[in-house]
């Protein structure tokens, strides 16, 4: 399983990007590591901006790429994170998990054939397993959640054939999906 994470996404949804963002970028991106080393997933995070030092050693190009234990880890300066996110999603296509609780690029990524999880869901997951402790949930559709995003009553929708119990494909891959985090 390959995961793309909206770095700065799920940083600031466990409190906001406030104090030391470069401390807790690293922090993060240390935690992800170690839980990559814990699952074997390809993990790459993608954040907005050059982190300061970066930029000159670079020679100013946009999306530098660098390796950080064992998660590639890649800076967008002339582009936002959200395009470098949905481009990545759309090469990765049914083999991409994608994290972000931004609309337009879940919707993107969904399109493109991705599992979909929003920040606080993978969040929770990234937590237990650094705990080894396995965080049992519903799915990454959880009520009163706001990463859930379903859509009750969409028009245009058709009455359902077959099982009632059953959950909808994309339901079902996102739930298997959510089960290997």
């Amino acid at each position: 399983m390959e995961l793309v994470i909206d770095g700065y996404n799920v940083i600031g949804s466990r409190g906001g990007l406030y104090g030391d963002v470069a401390a807790r970028r690293e922090a993060f991106v240390g935690e992800l590591g170690r839980y990559a080393r814990a699952k074997g997933h390809a993990i790459t995070v993608v954040f907005d901006g050059f982190p300061p030092g970066l930029a000159t050693a670079a020679g100013g190009a946009s999306g530098v790429v660098r390796y950080q234990a064992g998660v590639r880890v890649l800076f967008a300066e002339h582009e936002r994170a959200d395009d470098v996110i949905i481009r990545l999603a759309k090469g990765l296509r049914d083999r991409g998990t994608i994290v972000s609780s931004d609309r337009e690029v879940r919707d993107a990524c969904r399109g493109c054939g991705c599992v979909v999880l929003g920040a606080q869901v993978f969040d929770e997951r990234l937590g237990g397993a650094l705990r080894n402790d396995r965080v049992s949930g519903p799915g990454p559709q959880i009520p009163g959640n706001k990463d859930s995003d379903t859509d009750a009553g969409a028009a245009g929708r058709r009455d359902k054939r077959g099982n009632p119990r059953r959950l909808p494909k994309a339901e079902r891959k996102a739930r298997k999906r959510l089960d290997r985090l």
